[in-house]
């Protein structure tokens, strides 16, 4: 080999050598670069999650104190509420002694105004008790087909006056482990909320069924149906839905968010079926298996 083949060879190895070196450095290059994005971005996670973290904590803190509020208030109103209510029904039975028909009509307001306010206030201690986890249940042994029919008895009244009429299918059921007041409270306010929105002359439609290992309870009416919008925020406190009351009665905005709260406590679930215009079914389900208080 001659001495000019000798020098080519050795540039080419030279050249070759500088090129990995090149390549070596472009390499250490990009990873000390891929390991500063990696802190940077390690960082900025640990901050954001530090911020959620506390956000959470004040939230938290914020609604215990909400709870507290609503709990210690309800508590002050509800018995000065009792009595304005008791006395006007007092005097608008005579048992006070005889009142004009101009004075009745004034108490007549003044009952009707104590009993919306009594309703409000026995929503916002439950809604308190519930959401402050102080929810205590008396479970026991209960027939839920005698429950809904002792409830359907005292809610016909209400449906006679705005002339429904309130079908019952009720199938046997076996018993089950339920707070019977609890429960009774659902039943009253899925009820009490269609016929709030149900016409006159329509029919309300009241079911129970047995559905793979846990009782179902529907009610379906032939109300004005409900929105997406309205599907989407039915459950929430203090809600309101597009549709008006048919009678003008009044109402809270917390009694589906109560129903949904107490049916979980019992370890079920509450469903809603409904399109504008064709009418809503409310329905919820709990297990046979045995509930713990």
């Amino acid at each position: 080999m001659t001495s000019e083949c000798k020098l080519q060879d050795y540039l080419s190895v030279g050249r070759d050598h500088e090129s990995r070196s090149a390549d070596m450095m472009v390499s250490i290059l990009e990873f000390r670069a891929k390991e500063k994005d990696r802190e940077v971005h390690n960082r900025l996670l640990k901050e954001l999650v530090f911020r959620y973290s506390a956000a959470e904590r004040e939230l938290m803190e914020l609604n215990q104190l909400k709870n507290k509020f609503l709990g210690i208030a309800a508590h002050d109103l509800r018995n000065p509420l009792v009595s304005i209510r008791g006395f006007a029904e007092l005097l608008l039975n005579g048992d006070l002694g005889p009142v004009e028909d101009d004075q009745k009509e004034f108490l007549a307001l003044i009952h009707s105004a104590s009993q919306d306010m009594l309703r409000l206030v026995n929503d916002l201690l439950d809604v308190s008790v519930i959401e402050s986890g102080r929810l205590s249940m008396q479970i026991q042994e209960a027939d839920l087909k005698s429950l809904l029919e002792n409830r359907l008895k005292i809610i016909q009244v209400t449906a006679d006056a705005k002339n429904i009429a309130i079908r019952a299918s009720l199938d046997p059921v076996p018993s089950c482990r339920i707070d019977t007041n609890r429960i009774g409270q659902v039943v009253d306010n899925l009820i009490g909320n269609a016929l709030k929105f149900s016409p006159a002359g329509s029919e309300i439609t009241v079911g129970l069924q047995e559905v793979g290992g846990r009782l179902r309870v529907s009610v379906a009416d032939q109300g004005p149906g409900l929105t997406p919008e309205d599907q989407a925020k039915l459950f929430g406190d203090f809600q309101r839905l597009s549709a008006q009351p048919t009678g003008g009665e009044k109402s809270t905005g917390l009694g589906l968010a109560i129903v949904k709260k107490i049916v979980e406590a019992h370890g079920g679930r509450v469903e809603v079926q409904g399109e504008p215009g064709r009418g809503s079914t409310f329905s919820f389900e709990i297990p046979l298996e045995n509930v713990h208080a």
